[in-house]
């Protein structure tokens, strides 16, 4: 073969092949003798190695390696990377691009500042005010921005202080300020959210530590939050909100708590100069103490300062129900009432409202109880639970007196818990309870508030209509607010059904098969405010419990049929 050289990127041959570019010379080496193969691979991959040509003995004892095209490694390398899920520890990204936070913030040295002023010029950042960039769409900025305001004041405005309202909320107003007490008044605008500093007094020595920040005491911000001056509108909350707080810590820390506070308000007002703010303070503080007459706003307030606290939570699942309760619900008319219908119901009725509380025993067992009077020497209060529940719901008379106000209620609550649990005296029947009771998760109404939240719902009591709406109503308004130590549930449906009887409507009967349904419908209202799982469930459980109790043979066979002894978690009703 000719001698070749190279000239200017060109492999030149004085014979043969004369002058050819580098691909040419590929193709017509590869059509030659298969020996020259893997050194045109070396000469084609290394060229800067010109004296290893083909055909051309090397000079080097040992032959070259043959590298792998880079193609190649880079395909072997991402199939790798797929592989493994990861690379440098980070989650893989879609077109490797690296993840960037929400939010972002000028960089600390020249590299950073480099890094951010390439992602701002590749459009993965955009710069939406005074040292800060986002990296979400145009349409979630604003929300991210109000989301991350913590974040945001603690990297650019260290060592501040976050007063008024923001010092009670810690969230942005309505209208996205934060406020800031300052050395000096200005506005720093972002979208949906805006950083007021206000010139005014630094730090006191109990102004707590917020991240890298400080925020204004409880009482120091209590003072800020009653100022009288019109430019302070809109950094304070309004008065019915700081009257539910104060009134809220009452409930929760005692007197002493709303005393102590105000000492120390006292001395911030003399420190600062706030004399006006502190006599506000002091003047809501003793209305809601009781220890002078004066005005307050917030229904909360005032139902506090007459002596009758109810619970605002409590009230506000109350009128969630009685909204829901003002669509339509279907009337399942009772239209059995023989003498033995009636007794077999009302003793179905105890034991399983008896059953649903843990109070357990065999139907059989029940039956000697209630029909035989036999009380079982091993459970004796157990047994006089049921038989208890029996007098009340199996009297007609009683069951249709309904209440007319909050005394009727109060009346009817104590008297049928007093002869329901009148064989557990430790239960206190017929009082109202006078420590605080709870059930799992669930906390309910405290002693201190449970006549007034009684008289809360009384009044929407009276505005909804008569039959199942108003049974559900009552029967939630005491099972939520549980006036008694215990007894409460089978309290709840006995004034529900008592609604029913009086509407002459089918009463409601919660087999232990259905149990679940019930209870989870239950906490659906009182843990996340839904209400209609509940109406949902008590028109079905009134639908399937409109049967025929007579005679007893036929109905225990029915509902043994109709799965109404089992567990839940072994079958479903049969309606």
């Amino acid at each position: 073969m000719a001698r070749a050289k190279i000239v200017n990127g060109m492999i030149v041959t004085r014979a043969k092949y004369k002058t050819l570019s580098r691909s040419d010379w590929a193709q017509k080496t590869l059509a030659g003798p298969k020996s020259q193969l893997k050194t045109l691979q070396t000469f084609v991959l290394e060229p800067e190695k010109r004296s290893i040509l083909p055909g051309r003995p090397k000079k080097r004892s040992k032959p070259l390696p043959v590298a792998k095209p880079r193609a190649d490694s880079r395909g072997s390398k991402q199939r790798s990377l797929r592989q493994t899920g990861r690379k440098n520890g980070r989650r893989p990204v879609s077109g490797n691009k690296e993840v960037l936070p929400p939010v972002l913030f000028p960089g600390a040295n020249s590299t950073e500042r480099r890094r951010l002023a390439g992602l701002k010029a590749a459009g993965r950042i955009r710069s939406v005010g005074p040292r800060l960039y986002v990296s979400v769409p145009e349409a979630e900025t604003a929300r991210t921005i109000r989301q991350a305001w913590s974040t945001i004041v603690d990297r650019l405005f260290p060592d501040v202080l976050i007063t008024h309202r923001s010092a009670l909320e810690f969230s942005p107003s309505p209208d996205g300020e934060i406020f800031i007490t300052a050395r000096n008044t200005r506005e720093v605008v972002y979208p949906g959210l805006i950083l007021k500093f206000i010139q005014g007094p630094g730090p006191l020595s109990d102004d707590p530590r917020f991240l890298n920040l400080r925020s204004s005491s409880q009482a120091r911000a209590f003072l800020e939050n009653l100022s009288t001056r019109s430019s302070a509108r809109s950094r304070v909350l309004p008065i019915e909100q700081l009257e539910e707080r104060l009134e809220q810590l009452l409930h929760l820390s005692g007197a002493s708590e709303l005393n102590r506070l105000r000492d120390r308000a006292r001395e911030i007002s003399v420190e600062l100069g706030w004399q006006k703010e502190f006599e506000r303070l002091d003047s809501l503080i003793g209305t809601l103490l009781g220890t002078r007459a004066g005005q307050v706003t917030s229904s909360v307030a005032r139902a506090r300062a007459a002596g009758e606290p109810f619970d605002a939570p409590c009230l506000q699942r109350l009128q969630v129900l009685f909204g829901e309760l003002r669509n339509p619900l279907p009337e399942v008319v009772d239209s059995f009432d023989a003498p033995d219908h009636v007794k077999n119901k009302a003793f179905f009725e105890s034991y399983f409202s008896n059953y649903i509380e843990g109070t357990t025993f065999q139907v059989e067992e029940a039956e000697e109880i209630v029909f035989d009077k036999k009380i079982p020497t091993n459970r004796p209060k157990d047994a006089h639970d049921i038989a208890g529940t029996f007098e009340v719901v199996s009297d007609m008379a009683e069951m249709r007196r309904t209440p007319k106000g909050l005394d009727e209620l109060i009346t009817l609550l104590r008297s049928r818990h007093a002869t329901m649990l009148a064989r557990r005296p430790e239960e206190e029947p017929g009082t109202f309870k006078t420590r605080p009771n709870r059930a799992g998760d669930t906390e309910f109404v405290h002693p201190a508030y449970v006549v007034g939240t009684l008289r809360k719902g009384m009044e929407l009591y009276q505005s909804v209509a008569p039959g199942l709406a108003r049974a559900i109503f009552v029967m939630f308004l005491v099972a939520d607010v549980h006036p008694f130590v215990d007894g409460n549930g089978r309290t709840a449906r006995i004034m529900m059904n008592a609604e029913l009887v009086s509407a002459g409507q089918s009463t409601i009967i919660i087999p232990t098969v259905f149990r679940d349904d019930y209870l989870n419908s239950l906490r659906a209202l009182t843990r996340r405010e839904r209400a209609a799982l509940l109406v949902r469930a008590l028109v079905r459980a009134q639908k399937f419990s409109h049967l025929e109790f007579s005679p007893y043979p036929r109905i225990l066979k029915e509902l043994t049929q109709r799965n109404w002894f089992r567990e839940p978690d072994d079958a479903r009703i049969i309606d």
